[in-house]
């Protein structure tokens, strides 16, 4: 198996070579939230809309289930900056589907940031989070945007020319003395490595970390709920970006990763949080084309065992609805295309669709989707 999955891997090579694709193998940005506290914006309090109108359906097969919604998002957030350095913000997130009488997980919205220097900026409360986190799909599930798009915790970003990180604690559940269930929360860190070559060539070295943790020591007692779950993955890899000299060709690049997935305490077989595999991998291997508002990749996944209790599931070797039923061997193609029209600054239509193909049972699975996104600020008043 390792021999053809190297001869796969050089045919790929080639075809990637050959095709001269490029760029990020996710490109949400216009989903991204974080905006830079600024000094200009001192004593002065503004209105912040954050909004995105979706159509997402998702046509999978075997035992993958599909998933099809229709509807928006809305997060109107009053922000105050009494500093050049503190930040504070709040607000109220709705979430409505098409067909649906109520609103779903509605909830309020407080944090505050402070930077601590120019590169260095902690986030208490609601986080940037969910894709502004800037996970890889095998990591984390660009559906969770629809799901459980509100994050809070404690947040330390860190930015500056040559090194970007993302420090999180994602505290899912809490709990309280004698309550029937487990706290939950997911301890993360992305990193990347900027390195330029010359005017044209740059390599980038990410580094990606999540573990994923159930348990707690004041939740009452009951062995009908299980015992402790901490899961661990981690991806590194190798990315090499070219800008071409031609003025509607943004960019190309070519990028590997290796993810790996262990689990530090897994519960025992029949209880709520068991792992069916304590270790896996996967490598992966993707490409894409960047000419501005019209983007595609191409990509080659490979995994054994390999399980992110927080990522796609097409890239896993278990079933989130299925527990029982595993693909030890999982090996993926993927096509991605995107279309972001700029309507003018803030405003934005998406058009997105997805193929994926597994060679072994010549199943497609597949997505298109339609995204309508509103970012501004209005000033209210300097105080």
């Amino acid at each position: 198996m390792k021999k053809d999955f190297i001869k796969k891997i050089y045919i790929i090579a080639l075809v990637f070579s050959f095709v001269n694709s490029a760029l990020e193998a996710q490109n949400n940005s216009i989903f991204y939230t974080y905006n830079e506290i600024k000094d200009s914006n001192e004593n002065k309090l503004s209105l912040d809309i954050y909004s995105t109108s979706f159509l997402k359906n998702n046509e999978y097969f075997e035992i993958i289930r599909g998933w099809t919604g229709i509807g928006f998002m809305i997060k109107p957030k009053l922000a105050y900056q009494p500093t050049k350095t503190t930040r504070i913000e709040a607000g109220y997130f709705i979430e409505k589907y098409s067909g649906r009488n109520d609103f779903y997980k509605p909830i309020s919205l407080f944090r505050i940031r402070q930077k601590l220097s120019r590169s260095l900026e902690v986030v208490m409360g609601q986080l940037f989070g969910n894709l502004d986190h800037k996970l890889y799909e095998p990591m984390f599930l660009f559906d969770r945007y629809y799901s459980d798009n509100i994050e809070y915790g404690i947040q330390f970003l860190y930015n500056s020319k040559f090194f970007e990180n993302d420090l999180w604690l994602n505290w899912e559940k809490f709990i309280f003395y004698d309550d029937p269930f487990k706290e939950e929360f997911v301890l993360g860190n992305r990193a990347k490595f900027m390195f330029n070559i010359s005017d044209k060539f740059s390599i980038n070295i990410p580094f990606h970390y999540t573990w994923t943790h159930a348990g707690g020591q004041i939740d009452k007692h009951d062995k009908n709920r299980g015992s402790i779950m901490s899961l661990n993955n981690k991806m590194t890899g190798l990315k090499l970006i070219y800008l071409p000299t031609i003025s509607w060709f943004k960019k190309i690049s070519l990028e590997y990763d290796y993810f790996d997935y262990k689990a530090g305490a897994n519960p025992p077989q029949g209880e709520i949080f068991h792992q069916p595999f304590d270790k896996g991998y996967g490598h992966y291997l993707k490409s894409n084309l960047d000419f501005g508002s019209l983007k595609f990749m191409f990509g080659y996944w490979n995994a054994h065992n390999y399980i992110a209790k927080r990522g796609e599931n097409i890239f896993a070797s278990t079933y989130e609805h299925f527990p029982d039923i595993q693909i030890n061997d999982r090996e993926l193609y993927n096509f991605k295309f995107i279309y972001d029209y700029k309507i003018k600054k803030g405003i934005t239509f998406s058009l997105r669709y997805d193929l994926y193909y597994r060679p072994i049972t010549k199943n497609r699975f597949y997505s298109y989707s339609f995204y309508f996104v509103y970012n501004d600020s209005f000033l209210l008043k300097k105080l």
